[in-house]
């Protein structure tokens, strides 16, 4: 459904880009093509179906020296960068047929498109701070089949004993807190009654015997709402009819006293953790992929706000597929954090490219808004990563380990922090204007049609 829905939506800019070529010629109409464009990516960032995996400013997650000026237009900027050595290269193909000066013009043009971001972004590139700050993190790689084990209730004990050991294993004096993966505690936890679960108190405990310490982790959590009261969109109700619950993937931030706070997954993966537009199409919710939990949507906050660990640490809770939305990211700093904790599990990915292209991809996060990112990841890759978008310490895949690392905190805001997608609006203003002349000329063409 997924490459379906996006062919016939990648069509859509080429379709307006032709009529917009037409009538109002060549130049205006490569502009129109970018603008269409831009508005496709914005739809795919913010809609009840987001699919920005496949945005083009993304391919550079593997080269990201070339672009640490997304620090000042985010991963859009990367797209217009691609569209205008695309279409430049394709004029300069065209000019063939034009005397030597043109085509030595436009090939000027090309090369200083392509290599004046690149000079730009290796000059602008930040040095990684020396990493001998005594104050430390850790991030802990259970490695938990979620295909065979990790919903299995049967292994809940052996998991929680697996990651505590591996915690202890680094923890120190100095570690101010410890990340675990997305659905680290399996067990279905009510958070409305959070301590009344073993492998809650058996966390608790851990906590206990390093009081110095935080932990962040995620939980598949759920919580009740009485009949007759406030529920979600999203809400089932109990069989016997007694009240509602909503379904959550969580990540929860907990030490050795009885407060726990909470954060609620917003960016669902569509057709996985909730079925877009739940109120018209709640009916295909059989047929979404079950990957552990609560069947059918999930419920889901907007509510960017970071954990605070103290007075001078505040740490964004990442839920794996949220780690692709720059300015969702952005707005977790805008909020206070400086630190960004990326819990993931990419075990679902199995041996395939995936993880590996969700790994890189959210290194562009570090480069947008110049913090420090600790990534947990189930089965892998955990690791740190620069603000520079330098990645350290990475582990191997489907194998279990700790990792520790000083902790680097940044103390400003980027530009694209503040103006986050700025691009991409420009490119919807920009293609409202050129739909507006479209309906203008084509108008003319229907009423002032000669007799």
């Amino acid at each position: 459904m997924a490459i379906v829905l996006n062919s016939i939506l990648m069509s859509i800019p080429f379709m307006m880009f032709h009529f917009t070529k037409r009538k109002l010629g060549p130049t205006w109409g490569y502009i129109s093509l970018v603008c269409f464009w831009l508005c496709l990516e914005m739809l795919h960032l913010n809609w009840d179906a987001p699919w920005p995996w496949l945005n083009v400013g993304n391919v550079f997650a593997v080269s990201r020296n070339w672009v640490q000026w997304y620090e000042y237009t985010g991963a859009l900027g990367g797209t217009v960068w691609v569209w205008a050595v695309n279409i430049l290269i394709y004029k300069l193909i065209g000019a063939r047929s034009q005397g030597s000066g043109a085509r030595g013009r436009a090939l000027a043009v090309v090369i200083a498109i392509v290599l004046v971001p690149v000079i730009i972004s290796y000059t602008i590139k930040p040095k990684n701070p020396a990493l001998t700050n005594r104050v430390n993190v850790v991030a802990v790689q259970p490695n938990i089949d979620p295909y065979n084990d990790k919903f299995d209730t049967a292994t809940y004990d052996y998991q929680i004993n697996t990651l505590i050991s591996l915690s202890e294993q680094k923890v120190d004096s100095n570690t101010i807190f410890v990340a675990w993966p997305e659905t680290a505690i399996a067990e279905l936890i009510s958070e409305n009654n959070i301590f009344s679960y073993r492998s809650v108190n058996k966390i608790h405990d851990f906590l206990k015997r390093h009081p110095h310490l935080k932990l962040i982790t995620g939980v598949n959590s759920y919580a009740t709402y009485p009949m007759g009261g406030f529920h979600s969109e999203t809400a089932r109700m109990y069989p016997d009819k007694s009240g509602w619950y909503d379904g959550f993937n969580a990540a929860f931030e907990m030490d050795h006293s009885d407060s726990v706070h909470i954060y609620h997954k917003f960016k669902l993966v569509p057709g996985v953790e909730k079925m877009p537009y739940p109120t018209v199409l709640s009916f295909l919710e059989s047929y979404s992929i079950s990957m552990g939990g609560p069947g059918g949507s999930l419920g889901s906050k907007y509510a960017p706000y970071p954990f605070i660990i103290n007075d001078s640490v505040k740490v964004a809770p990442v839920i794996c597929y949220e780690s692709i939305f720059g300015s969702y990211v952005g707005q977790f700093v805008k909020n206070g954090a400086n630190v960004l904790a990326i819990i993931t599990n990419d075990g679902w990915w199995q041996n395939t490219p995936g993880y590996k292209q969700h790994l890189y991809t959210g290194a562009l996060r570090a480069i947008e808004t110049r913090e420090f990112i600790v990534r947990a990841a189930n089965t892998g890759i955990s690791c740190f990563i620069m603000p520079s978008g330098d990645i350290l310490q990475a582990t191997d895949f489907w194998v279990p380990a700790a990792i520790k690392s000083p902790l680097v905190i940044s103390h400003f805001q980027t530009f694209y922090t503040r103006y986050g997608d700025y691009i991409g609006c420009a490119g919807i203003y920009l293609a409202g204007v050129f739909l507006v002349f479209l309906i203008i000329a084509w108008s003319k063409a229907i009423f002032l049609k000669p007799k």
